[in-house]
């Protein structure tokens, strides 16, 4: 019961640091962590912030690796933590460089690369996260419903297991409202990020009206993206 306690106790920080002072640390070791995002907010900070906060397992759908790595070290983040699993690359890539204009096996062999790489983490130890950007992408191959299902459950036994954070992002509007809801009640945790137009400007923030294992964050906090996230303490936190 005792190391039950410290299990549950420890939080793994997310790196904004006003929230993880508000999560006492971070967020529970060993949770799935959903990413329920506006893409107009700009929910790639999130993950970079994410990514280096600890040593990372950064998987990439929608743009090679070197373009990440670009973006996080323009915002500020240092690189040197993050290793990439380019899915981009193997996904629309052939071995020449060039991209496949049609390949009707390459959906389903994505995943047998994924399950190559998860297994490498096998021997992993210490603290570390696993980063999806994105999950949408997975969701939308054209495969049958138990692969897509076994990916989740696949990132979910890592959390689990290596007591560490998976994040995944998922796309707002982007999916059918079934998909939406597996995937929100199967995550420990969901971070909720929108994009609203009051007046003349475009406000994002973000909730956590999900934490398994702590007490979730219902208000919204409004931020901006400078040098990863910040919280806009002025408005929101006293």
């Amino acid at each position: 019961m005792k190391d039950q306690k410290l299990v549950l106790r420890r939080g793994i920080p997310t790196g904004i640091a006003l929230l993880d002072k508000r999560l006492d640390g971070g967020l529970p070791a060993g949770s799935f962590v959903c990413l329920y995002a506006d893409p107009i907010a700009m929910p790639e900070a999130f993950l970079y912030q994410f990514a280096t906060a600890v040593k990372s397992y950064y998987v990439t759908t929608n743009r090679p690796a070197k373009y990440i790595t670009r973006d996080m070290e323009m915002l500020r983040f240092s690189t040197k933590n993050v290793v990439f699993v380019d899915v981009f690359t193997q996904y629309y890539l052939n071995e020449y460089g060039q991209f496949v204009i049609e390949d009707r096996y390459r959906d389903k062999e994505i995943f047998d690369f994924l399950a190559d790489k998860f297994n490498e983490l096998n021997g992993e130890l210490g603290e570390f996260v696993v980063v999806v950007d994105n999950l949408s992408f997975f969701l939308n191959l054209n495969v049958e419903w138990g692969l897509k299902e076994w990916l989740m459950n696949r990132l979910y036994s890592i959390a689990k297991e290596k007591e560490n954070l998976v994040y995944v992002y998922l796309v707002k509007n982007l999916h059918t409202s079934d998909v939406v809801n597996r995937v929100l009640d199967f995550s420990d945790v969901v971070i909720n990020v929108e994009a609203e137009r009051v007046g003349e400007r475009v406000v994002t923030k973000f909730a956590l009206p999900k934490i398994r294992g702590k007490r979730p964050i219902m208000e919204f906090f409004r931020f901006v993206v400078d040098e990863g996230v910040q919280i806009d303490t002025s408005r929101d936190i006293a």
